[in-house]
């Protein structure tokens, strides 16, 4: 298949700069300009979601929000402590469950938290099933019809905007293969492919005559063709189609690996040459399609996109809700059922459980506080 020429234009470049992708590339200034921000390093994520909290919150929401905060700070103490194995589970949840509160009260998308329940429930298929394999949890509009804030729904509506509009059920082993840190330990488990792809570069393009941005998607060949995915299939399972589509590449890595680019079908047009006024809505258009790994080595973020089989689309989650969801059905099992846990840990995919367990306290904090102060938070590699 002859493919066809990328766009014309030149990367962006803002003040000299070329420009990486970020959630927050920038930030408005009081004109209403923006500036490009940089990425922050922290020791102490902690400490920027305390001081977002008291900037943004509202004075009469605050102190609920910094109790919480508090709160999942204690709990995260736990759910790190590698000498407290059985309580591990409900410390993560109990951790995730404040932090959320308190993000959607400096949101400030609800004023109140004070009688919110969980939103979710655990259940199995039919009686005598086995826990995980045969689980799915049950998610709940938000306010309910008694008038309860619903925690999932909430979280989801500060973070995409929209909460649930139905009661919403989300199978656990499809739930598995969501969460990107550990993700081989469930394809062997599965015995699947892989889903995650590596996202090699992300970089936005300008046409100076018409004022048009637009992106260009880099990933190495040897990705797709290591787990037998086609380019049709894969710009369907990562949704990245019909919005881009394949042009020629006669790029390689640093490893002189091929590359391929997907071109950005539809440009944005920019209403001047202040081009980086327009990042935030050009990078919003890929991000919601995007899930990263927070590290302590350049580039400290690392983008994936997720491919997913068509019957399993309505149960895939943006990537802090999926954490979110499993440490709940972990916690519950753990709070309500602990005998259940051990076989759960024995099973297949025990390692991939307990490399959750482990691995995502640090994730889901280092990306909850880069949604709270809307800009990149990594924790620096030389302390």
């Amino acid at each position: 298949m002859v493919l066809p020429a990328a766009r014309a234009g030149q990367r962006l470049r803002v003040n000299g700069k070329l420009i990486p992708f970020s959630s927050w590339p920038t930030k408005i200034g009081p004109k209403g300009n923006a500036s490009l921000q940089s990425l922050l390093f922290s020791l102490d994520p902690w400490a920027i979601i305390d001081q977002t909290i008291k900037t943004s919150c509202s004075a009469a929401a605050r102190p609920e929000a910094l109790a919480c905060m508090n709160q999942a700070r204690d709990f995260f103490e736990g759910a790190v402590d590698t000498q407290r194995v059985s309580a591990r589970p409900l410390a993560l949840y109990y951790c995730f469950m404040n932090l959320v509160k308190a993000f959607c009260l400096s949101r400030g998308t609800r004023p109140t938290f004070n009688k919110a329940q969980h939103g979710l429930s655990e259940m199995l298929r039919a009686p005598g099933n086995r826990e995980l394999t045969d689980a799915f949890l049950r998610a709940f509009v938000s306010p309910n019809g008694s008038g309860d804030l619903q925690n999932f729904s909430e979280f989801m509506a500060a973070l995409t905007g929209t909460g649930l509009a139905a009661i919403q059920d989300y199978d656990v082993p499809v739930l598995l293969p969501q969460i990107l840190p550990g993700h081989r330990l469930w394809s062997s488990a599965a015995n699947k492919k892989e889903r995650f792809i590596a996202v090699h570069d992300i970089r936005p393009y300008l046409n100076k005559a018409t004022r048009e941005l637009w992106l260009n998607l880099y990933f190495v060949a040897d990705d797709l063709s290591r787990i037998g995915v086609t380019i049709t299939r894969f710009l369907a399972e990562s949704k990245l189609g019909p919005a881009f589509v394949q042009v020629t590449c006669d790029e390689v890595d640093s490893a002189s690996r091929e590359l391929i680019c997907f071109q950005q079908v539809a440009p944005i047009v920019c209403p001047n040459t202040k081009y980086a006024n327009s990042l935030q809505s050009l990078f919003d258009s890929i991000r919601g399609l995007l899930w990263a790994t927070v590290s302590t080595v350049p580039p400290y973020r690392r983008h994936y996109v997720y491919l997913r089989p068509a019957s399993e689309d309505t149960q895939t989650l943006p990537q802090l809700l999926s954490i979110y969801i499993l440490s709940y059905y972990l916690g519950s099992i753990t709070r309500y059922r602990p005998h259940h846990f051990p076989a759960i840990n024995d099973g297949v995919f025990g390692p991939r459980i307990q490399d959750f367990i482990s691995g995502q306290a640090q994730q889901f904090l280092y990306l909850l506080a880069s949604e709270f102060a809307r800009r990149e938070i990594a924790k620096p590699s030389i302390l």
